[in-house]
């Protein structure tokens, strides 16, 4: 066994089968498709931030470093199930926890710096391997989903409240700093200036305006949810909802749901799709199983830390 650089080319359909074939191993289907792999790859150095492991002519296992936040190296890796337990996992987390320990010097003096990833529950043999690695395993998340029906129910807003139409060169920025006050108790969230938040969401080369939904109250944003078309797998993506704390407990989480249900459904769609904190303060899990969804997968997410704060 041992590791090489991804061909993006010559191993994409390749590594696109592995990471399929682990999520059907655990729950029966999959959600990762050849545009999500493609855009994960076009936005990596696959040169310094990915690894294949590999037995004799087989790959068998594959290591992203996904992205960086803050202090936070963001791992992603899979071992086909036909070939777990030979050293793959072993291999591919020294090789990424190399690659963090590289960058760990450059990172800002006094954050903490840690590397995490996930597993999907279900997986016998991960939690042993991020333990026997020095990892800790520090919180759970649900991917729900829930299909739609052919008649969405137009939401119930309360007097004084409405939805307008988003028109980014006027909102975005009352949207960014509503979407920094709703999620500031969010686990691990890490507040970003507006250029940043900007090139993530309307910078993404299919974001859709009319899938940003804003409701008002009057000239402040109370409450948001922005979706996009055909992203984390094959379905409508609700990316982040939330609600000011002035404006909660009002139903306002539900009509947003309603809505983006109406309108994915409108563009005929059929599933739709989002990933949520089992733990999340403010119990959107509850609000989401209200709406009709369910949970499809959960993943353990783990960390290692690499350097304390201070």
């Amino acid at each position: 066994m041992e590791l090489r650089r991804p061909d993006p080319e010559a191993d994409f359909e390749c590594v696109l089968g592995i990471v399929q074939a682990y999520d059907r191993a655990i729950y029966g289907d999959t959600d990762w498709t050849e545009q999500e792999l493609r855009e994960e790859w076009e936005g990596l150095d696959l040169e310094q931030n990915a690894w294949l492991a590999v037995d004799g002519d087989a790959v068998v296992g594959v290591m992203h470093l996904s992205e960086i936040v803050g202090g936070k190296i963001l791992a992603d890796g899979y071992v086909d199930p036909a070939f777990t337990g030979r050293g793959a996992g072993f291999l591919l987390l020294d090789a990424i926890e190399e690659r963090a320990r590289e960058l760990e010097p450059d990172l800002a003096p006094g954050d903490r710096v840690y590397l995490e990833a996930a597993h999907l529950f279900g997986d016998p043999g991960a939690p042993g391997l991020f333990t026997a690695k020095g990892f800790i395993r520090v919180r759970t998340f649900f991917r729900m989903v829930r299909r739609l029906g052919e008649h969405e129910p137009s939401p119930g807003l309360p007097p004084g409240l409405e939805l307008r139409a988003f028109v980014p060169e006027l909102h975005a920025g009352a949207v960014h700093a509503a979407l920094e006050e709703a999620f500031v108790d969010e686990w691990s969230y890490r507040q970003r200036s507006f250029s940043e938040w900007s090139d993530t969401v309307l910078g993404w080369p299919r974001f859709d305006a009319e899938l940003v939904l804003v409701v008002w109250d009057g000239d402040e944003v109370a409450a948001f949810s922005i979706n996009f078309d055909k992203r984390m797998g094959d379905w409508g993506w609700i990316s982040m909802l939330g609600v000011r704390p002035a404006w909660r407990r009002r139903g306002l989480g539900l009509a947003l749901l309603q809505e983006s249900f109406r309108r994915f459904g409108a563009r005929g769609e059929t599933t739709i799709a989002l990933g949520v904190d089992s733990d999340n303060p403010t119990g959107a899990t509850h609000l989401y199983e209200r709406a009709g969804m369910q949970a499809l997968w959960r993943a353990d997410v783990w960390q290692k830390e690499l350097r304390s704060s201070g």
